[in-house]
């Protein structure tokens, strides 16, 4: 089973986590078997592109939310725009066609931030549907192995009164239990441990989206 990395694209974890999701939700799924690491990297960024394009054209009110929560990471995105934003989507994808041979086309910690409403929006476009589901905050591999065929928000406590409520990233889970995280696949068992080492600022569940 192949899965897209973020290495080429950086902080793009909320686009990655819906494909996963809508193209493997079963177990060891097989849609993006066969393509190369430049395919995919070409594909995905075709989707972000599209997507971009239709926000400020179609959704503003998800463009400026979008673009509010990417400025708040601050560093290199402080001062980004949508149309800064599509500009250099643009000239990434056009990088592809050459071949990335494993190189960065996008600045270093390019990204575009992902809010809950724009992630559901994202969705939309794509046609599928997503459904909020309740939970209790609980970031662990035991409380993450009850929900199936969903894209899960990770925060920082310390942040949780902020306009984002600490948002920081997005993981995918199968229906069999599986989280889907940089490339990898992790099952999410009765551990009460963290679903992946490092980042201490990733401890408590946002948001649960359940795909359908």
């Amino acid at each position: 089973m192949q899965l897209l990395g973020q290495n080429y694209w950086g902080g793009v974890c909320g686009f990655v986590s819906v494909i996963h999701g809508i193209l493997l939700s079963k177990n060891d799924g097989d849609a993006l078997d066969g393509l190369s690491q430049n395919e995919l990297e070409y594909n995905l960024g075709l989707s972000i592109l599209a997507f971009l394009r239709y926000a400020k054209v179609s959704k503003p009110e998800v463009a400026s939310e979008l673009v509010r929560f990417t400025q708040a990471f601050g560093g290199v995105h402080a001062h980004k725009t949508i149309d800064s934003l599509i500009q250099e989507c643009q000239k990434s994808v056009e990088a592809i066609k050459g071949g990335t041979n494993g190189a960065k086309a996008t600045e270093s910690g390019w990204g575009v931030a992902m809010t809950k409403n724009a992630l559901i929006a994202y969705i939309n476009w794509i046609g599928a549907r997503a459904t909020e589901v309740p939970h209790n905050g609980v970031w662990s591999k035991q409380n993450l192995s009850s929900f199936r065929n969903c894209v899960c928000g990770v925060g920082d406590t310390a942040q949780r009164n902020s306009e984002f409520l600490g948002l920081r990233h997005w993981v995918y889970i199968n229906d069999a239990g599986y989280m889907y995280n940089w490339g990898a696949k992790t099952e999410m068992n009765n551990s009460a441990e963290r679903p992946y080492a490092g980042m201490a600022h990733h401890n408590y569940l946002v948001h649960v989206l359940q795909l359908g």
